[in-house]
């Protein structure tokens, strides 16, 4: 699993707890799912080589396109990105992704500045597995308790989202963020983090 924070402007002068969670995010939740934690960054991150060097493809990753809808909004950029998150042939052409190159490297520019962490829960991939009950209800609390409280970081991208799921949950998510969930989350996830003891004993490894 995977846990995007807010950008910071000096991430020395705070510690992690003052983060603010932006994306929760996981793999492997599909049956027979090959994919890894890491190539799914990759596809978030964007191309760092190739023909689309510095950009990506914002129709392989969910994460990419509500960034770079947020960014059309607050800049007003609808002209020139007028296929964006359109899921078509017709949108996958090689004069489209020349027309929204600009805007996908503005994407991963700002992606590539957010602070991240993981965790590791593993299972077989499917939609029952610990990996997908803990993002549902992460995703699920964390939104409940924004909503109750409001926005709390008015620079935040996301506040420019014409997806309502995102600018009233204050996340990067659209699935799960109306769904109930069970508090007993935390406890789920945290037995997956590494104890500091555990983390310095592998460090001196």
């Amino acid at each position: 699993m995977y846990f995007f924070f807010s950008p910071a402007s000096d991430l020395r002068a705070t510690t992690a707890v003052d983060w603010r969670l932006s994306r929760i995010g996981t793999v492997g939740v599909s049956e027979g799912s090959s994919n890894t934690l890491w190539n799914r960054l990759r596809q978030h991150r964007g191309n760092v080589q190739g023909k689309y060097a510095g950009g990506g493809n914002h129709r392989g990753s969910i994460f990419r396109l509500h960034v770079g809808r947020a960014l059309i909004e607050k800049h007003g950029w609808h002209d020139e990105c007028p296929h964006w998150g359109e899921q078509n042939p017709d949108a996958e052409t090689t004069a489209v992704r020349e027309q929204e190159h600009e805007l996908e490297q503005r994407v991963s520019e700002y992606i590539r500045d957010l602070p991240l962490l993981w965790v590791d829960v593993p299972g077989k991939p499917g939609p029952e597995c610990d990996r997908a009950v803990i993002e549902a209800n992460a995703i699920a609390m964390v939104s409940r308790d924004r909503r109750s409280a409001g926005p709390s970081d008015l620079d935040w991208l996301g506040y420019h989202s014409p997806q309502s799921e995102v600018y009233q949950s204050g996340l990067w998510n659209v699935r799960h963020v109306s769904d109930s969930f069970d508090p007993s989350v935390v406890d789920e996830l945290s037995a997956y983090i590494p104890s500091t003891e555990a983390l310095d004993h592998q460090s001196r490894i």
